[in-house]
């Protein structure tokens, strides 16, 4: 698996002028934050759509969305979803207006399905793209470990902040205390004591053209830590 390891870091002192008291330890430390990523393909994918019918009959109306829903069903059985993967959020039948004035009357069918294995997922978003009366496709991917993952990142970003303490420390003629203080996300009131405050979020996502439902891409996953250690004697 790729890595990537990115470090800021700053050394402070609780006597420093301007800072607050309360947003301080009061004891001399070492004030470093980390960040771990790492490439992986998701697992598991996410998948909501539409099914819409626009006839005024409430009837025919109903039949449509129920045997669309149907069909769905028997596609998603044939690549391997379980039943209990396919949720029906709600069916909602609403008026369409054009300023004041109803236009029309539509029957809507809200369906979230989770997709466990994606070996097949082109074949399946493009068979439920061109089914009649589906609309609002959106898709997402993500990892059944998760948590295993985080887990290593956490480890490995703990480390690089260790390590970079250790280097500041010996560059000062200290030794690296205990760690006192950690967050998964920024010390903010810390840094803002500091004037080391920065609107930098924690999960970044790559700039470009919206995702095509039909592919599977990888994904970068980012987990960060901020760290206070004491400075020992």
């Amino acid at each position: 698996m790729l890595h990537r390891l990115a470090i800021a870091f700053a050394i402070v002192i609780a006597t420093c002028t301007g800072a607050r008291a309360a947003d301080l330890p009061s004891y001399p430390f070492i004030h470093v934050n980390a960040s771990a990523d790492l490439n992986v393909m998701p697992d598991t994918g996410e998948i909501d759509f539409e099914i819409v019918s626009t006839d005024a009959d409430l009837e025919a109306a109903w039949k449509l969305v129920m045997a669309r829903l149907e069909a769905s069903r028997a596609l998603f059985a044939e690549h391997g979803v379980a039943m209990e993967d396919i949720s029906v959020q709600d069916i909602l039948r609403r008026h369409l207006k054009q300023g004041d004035t109803v236009t029309g009357i539509e029957t809507r069918g809200a369906v979230h399905v989770t997709v466990r294995k994606l070996d097949g997922w082109t074949a399946l978003i493009q068979a439920l793209m061109t089914m009649p009366n589906v609309e609002s496709l959106a898709v997402s991917f993500s990892r059944s470990d998760a948590d295993k993952i985080e887990a290593e990142l956490v480890s490995q970003a703990l480390g690089a902040a260790r390590v970079k303490a250790q280097n500041i420390a010996r560059g000062i003629g200290a030794r690296l205390g205990p760690a006192n203080g950690v967050a998964l996300a920024p010390l903010k009131n810390l840094s803002n004591a500091m004037g080391l405050a920065t609107d930098a979020p924690r999960y970044t996502t790559p700039a470009g053209a919206p995702r095509d439902p039909l592919l599977i891409a990888a994904m970068k996953l980012v987990q960060g830590v901020d760290v206070i250690y004491r400075i020992g004697k």
